[in-house]
C-alpha cells in the first residue's frame, strides 16, 4: 500500500504529463494557423482605412417601471417622460462621447499599423491600392435599463431570497466595412455590445442577537463619468477586433487546402501575443 505522500506525488506527475500533452497537442493542431497568423502580423503591407464618424449618439431610457401611470401616457408623453427621468441618457454630451471614442478607436488602429484616414482627407486617401478599406461607424447607442439581480442561500431548511434592481446601460456599435477600390464593394455589417452595471456586493448572515436570517450588501453605482470612460475604454477595444477580424479573414484565405481555421485568434500588440478567443470578437451581423 503506498503512503499519502506517494500517492499525492503520482498524482501530481500524472496531471503534469496530462497538461504537458493537452499544451502539445493544442500548440500542434493550431500551428498551422498560427504560421500563417505571424505572417500577417509582421507583414509590412498596411492596410489603408478610410474611417467615417456617426454624428449623433442614439439613447434611450427604458426605465418605464420606475414612473408612475407610465402605461397610462401618450407615446410622446412616454418618451418625454423618459428622457427626464433618465439617470444618464439626458446627462451625456453626444460629442463628448463621439469625440472620446473616436479618439481612442482611431489613436489605437493607428497603434496596430493601419494607415488611418479621416472624412476629410478623403482626396489624400490611396483608392487604387488592394489593401484599402472604408470603415463606417455607422451607429452609436446607448439604454439605460434596470438589471434584476437575484441572491439566495439556505439556512438549515429555508431557502432566502433578495432581489435588486440595478443600473444597467448598453452600449452598442455598428460598423460598415467595404473594399475600396472597387463599384461593387460587398458592405459587412459588424456589431459589438458591452454592458456596464452599478458594482453589487451583498451576502445573507446570520444574526445572532435576533436569531434571524439579515442580508447585508454595497452598491457601487454607476455614474454618467464611468460612460465617457466606457467609451473610452471601447474604443480601444473595438480597434482591437477590427485588427483581429482582418487577421482571421486572412487565415482563412491563406491556410492550406485541406486545413480549416480551428480558433478565433486575438493580438495583444501589447505583449505581442496570439490567443483564441470565444466571444471576444465583432459579430457579423451580414454582408451585402
Amino acid at each position: 500500500m503506498e503512503s499519502g505522500s506517494s500517492m499525492r506525488h503520482n498524482t501530481w506527475h500524472i496531471s503534469f504529463l496530462l497538461i504537458l500533452l493537452t499544451g502539445s497537442f493544442f500548440l500542434s493542431s493550431c500551428l498551422p494557423e498560427r504560421k500563417v497568423a505571424q505572417v500577417f502580423i509582421q507583414s509590412h503591407n498596411a492596410i489603408n482605412l478610410l474611417v467615417f464618424s456617426p454624428d449623433m449618439v442614439y439613447k434611450y431610457n427604458h426605465k418605464g417601471e420606475t414612473i408612475p401611470g407610465f402605461d397610462s401616457l401618450k407615446e410622446n408623453s412616454q418618451d418625454s417622460a423618459l428622457w427626464a427621468n433618465s439617470a444618464y441618457m439626458q446627462f451625456l454630451s453626444d460629442s463628448l462621447l463621439l469625440e472620446t471614442y473616436m479618439n481612442r478607436f482611431i489613436g489605437e488602429l493607428r497603434a496596430l499599423g493601419f494607415n488611418v484616414y479621416l472624412s476629410d482627407a478623403i482626396d489624400s486617401f490611396p483608392l487604387s491600392t488592394p489593401q484599402s478599406y472604408t470603415i463606417d461607424v455607422a451607429q452609436v447607442q446607448l439604454d439605460e435599463y434596470l438589471y434584476p439581480l437575484e441572491d439566495e442561500e439556505p439556512f438549515e431548511d429555508t431557502l432566502y431570497y433578495k432581489r435588486f434592481d440595478l443600473n444597467a446601460v448598453d452600449f452598442s456599435c455598428w460598423f460598415e466595412l467595404s473594399k475600396a477600390n472597387t463599384s461593387k464593394a460587398r458592405k459587412t455589417t459588424l456589431y459589438a455590445s458591452q454592458t456596464a452595471y452599478d458594482s453589487f456586493d451583498g451576502q445573507f448572515y446570520f444574526d445572532p442577537w435576533t436569531n434571524k436570517v439579515k442580508y447585508k450588501y454595497q452598491i457601487d453605482s454607476l455614474h454618467v463619468k464611468d460612460l465617457y470612460d466606457l467609451a473610452e475604454y471601447l474604443g480601444k477595444k473595438h480597434a482591437g477586433y477590427l485588427y483581429d477580424y482582418f487577421l482571421n479573414q486572412y487565415i482563412v484565405q491563406n491556410l492550406p487546402p485541406d486545413e480549416e481555421l480551428q480558433y478565433y485568434y486575438h493580438y495583444n500588440r501589447l505583449n505581442k501575443s496570439l490567443t483564441p478567443v470565444d466571444d471576444e470578437m465583432f459579430e457579423v451581423i451580414g454582408t451585402k
